[in-house]
């Protein structure tokens, strides 16, 4: 209902945390090296001269909100940056997890802020009539759904920890963005892509088998030719008439290999990384792939199954297919602007 609210950048960032992600980042207050303080006869304690251990605890954690974690062609995003995200997902994760979530919201960051300042410096902000009018919008629908009638816009995103200002930079965003990336892309060109991936809207699924080289945890170029040298022999063994589902016991590092790297059936979109997924959808029953790099290691890929989908209407799917023709294109916005833009990351 809340367009743009659980996913604020959506059609741009299909990997990204669905968070609602504030805009611009807190600017970090340089600290400032205190003088040397003279030296005094110390005084006795008392319980009144003594700071309490709470006013230790939140100066403490004041200064550390003021940490900068990445700076983004010269633009700073802070502890507290993060924290916004995380706190609103404390009851979710456990300590473990911290680290890792941290390092995600992180990287989402730094793609929105390079996000941001391509449509600032590029002039083609959303207007505040724009937001207005969105907004108002907005306000309609919560009137009219009897899930959230009664309510205020503001207190609907009070619940999801956010705020009207938050929310409205959110909106801002997102309609520069769309703006930007649906140019150009005319009826024709929508038709022509629905065209050509139409399996992925008509729940066509394959079912594969993979033998999998894993490189996750190799480091050093030598390890990560041994991995491809090792892959290659597999596929040799393969393409010289040897049992795939045997060669998938012998050389395979996923657990599927104990049943000859059968996967079972998935659909094009949301079950397989997308390298995986784009190689498996072009082969026909019984072909076997050439070596796939993903970020898990290197596949062979056999397509053993395809279940066709069902009939569909190109007009009932068209603005699905327009929004991921947009996502594709932020994607490649965001891979070009980060191979350009100036990333300091700190942790």
């Amino acid at each position: 209902m809340l367009r743009g609210f659980v996913k604020p950048l959506g059609i741009v960032l299909g990997g990204m945390l669905c968070i609602n992600l504030c805009v611009f980042a807190a600017e970090t207050d340089t600290k400032k090296s205190a003088p040397p303080e003279k030296k005094t006869k110390a005084a006795p304690k008392t319980e009144a001269s003594e700071p309490k251990k709470e006013e230790i605890a939140a100066s403490k954690q004041e200064d550390n909100s003021k940490k900068v974690l990445a700076m983004v062609n010269g633009e700073n995003i802070s502890q507290q940056d993060v924290d916004q995200i995380l706190n609103k997902y404390a009851n979710q994760i456990d300590s473990a997890q911290i680290p890792a979530v941290t390092k995600q919201i992180l990287e989402g960051l730094i793609n929105e802020k390079l996000i941001t300042q391509f449509i600032r410096d590029n002039k083609i902000e959303a207007t505040k009539d724009e937001v207005e009018a969105e907004v108002k919008k907005v306000r309609e629908e919560i009137k009219s759904d009897p899930s959230t009638s009664g309510q205020t816009l503001e207190q609907v995103l009070g619940t999801h920890g956010s705020n009207i200002e938050e929310y409205k930079k959110t909106l801002a965003l997102n309609i520069s963005v769309e703006r930007y990336l649906s140019k150009d892309l005319e009826d024709q060109k929508i038709k022509a892509y629905y065209d050509k991936n139409k399996f992925v809207y008509d729940d066509t699924e394959v079912k594969a088998s993979h033998i999998l080289v894993d490189t996750r945890k190799m480091k050093t170029e030598d390890e990560l030719a041994k991995a491809k040298e090792k892959i290659n022999k597999a596929k040799a063994e393969v393409d010289a008439g040897k049992d795939f589902a045997e060669v998938a016991k012998q050389y395979s590092d996923c657990p599927s290999k104990e049943k000859g790297g059968d996967l079972g059936f998935f659909k094009r979109k949301g079950q397989m990384v997308e390298p995986f997924a784009d190689a498996a959808f072009a082969l026909k029953v019984g072909e076997i792939s050439t070596p796939v790099k993903t970020n898990f290691g290197y596949h062979i890929i056999k397509v053993t199954e395809v279940k066709k989908g069902k009939d569909i209407n190109f007009a009932d799917i068209k603005p699905n297919v327009k929004q991921d023709m947009m996502q594709e294109k932020g994607m490649l916005l965001i891979k070009q602007l980060r191979e350009k833009a100036k990333i300091d990351i700190k942790i």
